[in-house]
């Protein structure tokens, strides 16, 4: 397997994990990081009407990126001859769905119902 190969594997595995995490964290509502700006601290439980959770989805999803292209690399490892053409287009579409699957998550919680 190519350099260009494996760094492309890595990267896609990296945005399927963070996507996963970004969007996992939420809605199993994960413990995760949350800035209260009136109090001017970072807490795992909201107490305040203003909070701002974005830190803490950042972090997760950093993590579950970071989990991804370890998932990759050892994809990489333990098969490192060249794969077929279909197996990187599927890693790519993959990372896309990924990609649209949390977007969709965010956006359908955005909706006033």
């Amino acid at each position: 397997m190519s350099r260009a190969h494996r760094a492309y594997v890595i990267a896609m595995c990296a945005i399927i994990g963070g996507a996963f995490a970004y969007a996992a964290c939420d809605w199993g509502r994960w413990p995760h990081l949350i800035y209260l700006p009136l109090q001017g601290r970072l807490a795992l439980a909201s107490s305040s009407p203003v909070a701002i959770e974005y830190l803490g989805l950042v972090a997760w999803g950093t993590g579950g990126a970071c989990a991804g292209a370890v998932v990759g690399a050892a994809l990489c490892r333990a098969l490192p001859r060249t794969w077929s053409a279909q197996v990187y287009r599927l890693f790519g579409a993959w990372a896309i769905t990924a990609i649209l699957l949390a977007g969709g998550y965010f956006t359908w919680r955005l909706w006033p119902w």
